[in-house]
């Protein structure tokens, strides 16, 4: 039963892979250029994320990022663009970081404490149209 994996394990195993930045990071690396992938199911979206933020949810992303699926996101197909990813508290979006990071995306970094922390730090947010994803 040892070998059975929890779900913080997998948090765990992704973070000790990729590279987190701290919400007092954020806007700096907004000005140069990074870009907002948030990973959150599209109604938790609805309630508040940052603005520019492209929603998609962590569910859909290796479909998304692959460039041989149908319904892949033109936005995610420079492998060289970078991504500031976010989820409610920064395990979902560690994780989605990690798989990114194996299908060759070169520069995304996931947000640490995602939007907990960013609503803490009392950072800007919007709320999207109810139409847009």
């Amino acid at each position: 039963m040892s070998d059975i994996k929890s779900l913080m394990d997998f948090v765990k195993a992704a973070k000790s892979r990729i590279e987190e930045i701290p919400v007092s990071e954020l806007e700096s690396l907004i000005a140069q250029g990074y870009n907002i992938l948030d990973v959150r199911e599209h109604d938790e979206y609805l309630q508040g994320t940052l603005p520019n933020a492209l929603n998609l949810p962590r569910g859909m992303l290796e479909a998304c990022c692959d460039a041989n699926y149908p319904a892949k996101k033109e936005e995610l197909m420079d492998r060289d663009k970078p991504w500031l990813v976010l989820c409610a508290t920064s395990g979902r979006s560690a994780m989605a970081t990690d798989v990114m990071m194996q299908m060759g995306f070169t520069n995304v970094k996931n947000i640490n404490g995602g939007m907990a922390a960013i609503r803490d730090a009392a950072i800007d947010i919007i709320r999207p149209p109810l139409h847009q994803k």
